[in-house]
């Protein structure tokens, strides 16, 4: 690992935080406007806000500790972390967002599906 490069991927890494944030952001604002919408997974989609993209600046840090204490390529592999947490909040958002449409267009046994109570 040479210097240029941990400064290059940690830009990159404080790049991908301030996209995380706008992402989260828009996409729990948009299903947090919903009545329908389970206490939980609203305190999950209020906990991305500020977790998605902590994420990617404490992947930074650890790559520039690693760096400072002679660690080898391997220590590459901590960049993927936020990207692994943003492909699975992606997963969580869209299939949240799809039980909450069929749940509104009275979905075929889709009940509850948001954890809801009547």
């Amino acid at each position: 690992m040479t210097l240029g490069s941990v400064i290059l991927g940690t830009i990159a890494q404080l790049m991908f935080a301030y996209f995380l944030f706008m992402l989260v952001v828009f996409s729990a604002c948009s299903m947090a406007g919903n009545d329908k919408l389970a206490r939980v997974h609203s305190t999950i989609l209020t906990l991305t806000i500020y977790g998605l993209p902590a994420s990617s600046v404490l992947s930074a840090g650890i790559v520039i500790h690693l760096y400072r204490h002679g660690a080898g390529a391997s220590s590459w592999w901590w960049h993927a972390l936020p990207v692994a947490l943003a492909a699975i909040y992606l997963i969580y958002a869209i299939s949240l967002n799809r039980r909450m449409n069929a749940r509104s267009a009275g979905g075929s046994g889709a009940a509850h599906t948001t954890g809801e109570r009547e």
